[in-house]
């Protein structure tokens, strides 16, 4: 029981200077616009691939000069449709579902040497890819899902370019923050190229990881499976320290997730209009806590999904168990891998995502 408090307690504790509140106000106001338009002209179905688009493409919204930002969301929206479209194409073929998902992995996990705009790129792609490869969710076929996904992240990014063009005319241009990043990707990437960096080991580590999680999704038979595999991507990391504070800030802001979601559903009847307002608060706690605090993150990516599921139609039955128990077998299978190989010291170069 002690452990269990401590764990929350230093789950919950929240870096307030790393705190954000325009840019995450205005992201979820896209995401709640744009949805609640689609909600009212189009199929419900568009709102999951749209808002998973518009959602991602704002988490990879980093740095404050306008072309760091442009090129960290440019390559998250190329990397997050590109996801969708290869997970649509092996979400019906059980051997071909397993090997591809074991080579993205690698890939995504490769990805990340170059900087952390791209290991968020990486991370995410990865995380779409599992969705959209085992969502049992009766969704468009996967033109439409790509050009959604495509869709949302180009008008996140349409956003911040409306933004810019307004701090222009008032003459309240950021500070540039592109120094760090004057290299070309190659030069930053080749010397990662060896077998004892910790970069590679994680993208082996998550290969394996992934081939692992796939296989239990295929064999399981519980709703929502998908989410082993999907939640291993959001929790890998190269260094050991680093995933073990993930692995527990996820578990305790799954479970404040799913309670809060749980609750609210089982409680209040089903309405479109409140189930949009709950994507777009998730949205702002998604987006505001990405640094200060990964639990908060995490439970507000579990009420937008909860939520987004439910304006979709999808039933909700077994969702909060599985989700639960989903979490804990990443938990394990991230765990348990981690430990294998040189242990390199945590540093700056691993973000949050």
């Amino acid at each position: 029981m002690r452990f269990l408090s401590r764990l929350i307690r230093s789950s919950l504790a929240t870096d307030l200077t790393a705190l954000e509140h325009v840019r995450p106000i205005r992201s979820a106001f896209v995401i709640l616009a744009a949805l609640s338009y689609t909600y009212v002209k189009h199929d419900v179905r568009a709102l999951l691939p749209l808002g998973l688009g518009l959602l991602f493409a704002a988490i990879a919204d980093r740095g404050s000069s306008f072309r760091r930002r442009l090129t960290s969301m440019a390559g998250a929206t190329i990397g997050i449709t590109l996801g969708t479209a290869l997970g649509c194409a092996v979400s019906s073929n059980q051997v071909l579902h397993i090997a591809i998902g074991g080579f993205v992995g690698l890939l995504c996990g490769l990805i990340g040497v170059a900087s952390i705009p791209a290991m968020t790129t990486g991370v995410l792609t990865l995380v779409i890819f599992t969705i959209f490869s085992g969502s049992p969710i009766d969704l468009f076929e996967w033109k439409a899902n790509t050009v959604l996904m495509l869709l949302g992240g180009c008008i996140m990014i349409a956003s911040v370019a409306v933004e810019f063009g307004i701090r222009l005319l008032i003459k309240r241009i950021p500070a540039n923050d592109d120094n760090s990043y004057g290299e070309s990707f190659w030069n930053r990437s080749k010397v990662h190229f060896h077998w004892t960096d910790p970069f590679i080991l994680h993208s082996l580590r998550l290969a394996v990881v992934i081939i692992i999680a796939t296989t239990l999704e295929e064999l399981l038979t519980f709703p929502h499976s998908y989410w082993i595999p999907m939640t291993v991507a959001w929790i890998s990391k190269p260094d050991h320290e680093g995933t073990v504070d993930k692995v527990a800030r996820r578990v305790v802001g799954t479970l404040f997730g799913v309670a809060i979601a749980g609750t609210l559903i089982a409680t209040i009847p089903y309405s479109g209009a409140f189930s949009l307002i709950m994507v777009g608060i998730a949205s702002y706690f998604v987006l505001a806590f990405l640094t200060p605090n990964y639990a908060i993150t995490t439970a507000g990516i579990t009420v937008f999904v909860f939520f987004l599921f439910r304006i979709v139609g999808f039933p909700m039955g077994g969702s909060i168990t599985a989700r639960v128990l989903s979490t804990l077998i990443a938990a394990a299978l991230v765990l348990t891998a981690v430990r294998i190989g040189p242990q390199p010291r945590r540093t700056e170069e691993h973000p949050v995502l």
